[in-house]
Parts: C-alpha cells; sequence; structure tokens
C-alpha cells in the first residue's frame, strides 16, 4: 500500500532522532539537511508527532527535537498512526469512518481489507525505530568495493 509522503518525510525525521538518541535536541534545521526534507513541511510534521507524544521540542540556542521515549519502545505503527491516522488501505474499514458506499454490510471486499490492514499492523507493530536506526548503521558501516 502505497503511503502519504508525509509519513515518508516523519518516518526518516524519526530515524534521525533515533540515531542521535540520547545525544541532546536536534535542530529541525539538522534534520531537514540530513534528510533531505523540505524545512517548511517538517515543521508542521514535528508539530504532529509533537502532539502525539512521540517528540518533545523545545525553544532557544540550545532547543530543538528529540524522541520522548526511547527508540526500543517506539514502533512503526505508532508513528504512522500519528501521521495518518489509520493504516487501512481502505475508508470503509477504518475505524470510526460511517462510509456512503452502498456495498456497506455485505461486500466481499471489506473482508480483505481489513486483513490486508490486520497484517500491515502486524509488521508494523514489530519494527520500532532503534531497529531501523540499527540497520541503517549497518548499511552505512559497510565497506563499498569499487572496481
Amino acid at each position: 500500500m502505497k503511503r502519504a509522503q508525509k509519513s515518508e518525510y516523519g518516518l526518516l525525521a524519526l530515524l534521525e532522532l533515533a540515531r542521535d538518541y540520547g545525544q541532546g535536541p536536534l535542530q529541525s534545521a539538522v534534520i531537514a539537511g540530513r534528510r533531505a526534507i523540505p524545512a517548511q513541511y517538517l515543521q508542521q510534521i514535528l508539530i504532529d508527532l509533537r502532539h502525539a507524544g512521540l517528540i518533545s521540542s523545545g525553544r532557544g540556542p540550545r532547543g530543538g527535537h528529540e524522541l520522548a521515549r526511547p527508540p526500543e519502545e517506539i514502533t512503526l505503527l505508532e508513528a504512522i498512526e500519528a501521521l495518518e491516522g489509520s493504516t487501512a488501505p481502505m475508508e470503509c474499514i477504518r475505524p470510526g469512518v460511517q462510509p456512503g458506499c452502498p456495498q456497506r454490510g455485505h461486500c466481499v471486499l471489506a473482508d480483505v481489507w481489513r486483513r490486508v490492514d490486520e497484517a500491515t499492523q502486524g509488521i508494523l507493530r514489530q519494527v520500532t525505530l532503534a531497529d531501523l536506526a540499527r540497520q541503517e548503521e549497518a548499511r552505512d558501516a559497510a565497506p563499498m568495493y569499487y572496481i
């Protein structure tokens, strides 16, 4: 399923904060520069992540953003739900949504979409920011061979 650009940028920002976890806050300009995220858009994303309780932010010369909890405690499911609200691939299965679909109540596709969503949530629930940070660090540390 295609995720929104907001989620892609938000996950990259969280990954950057996970990699620097415990070293103090990162300014949004640093995050934007390292991850090639448009600075204005990043500001909006960081606000959403702060409201969801995933990051904390401070102002001033020593201010910036940092994870509100250790990266081992933040799953991709939690992050995507903070950024998009739901992992559901179709509106008709989003919690609390009353779709106007004429097939509502007897649509065979709804069961398939629910199973897709359950599988997606299961995978995203198993992956933490710490897992991704370790994978990225290992990839960055791997030697490059040139011929």
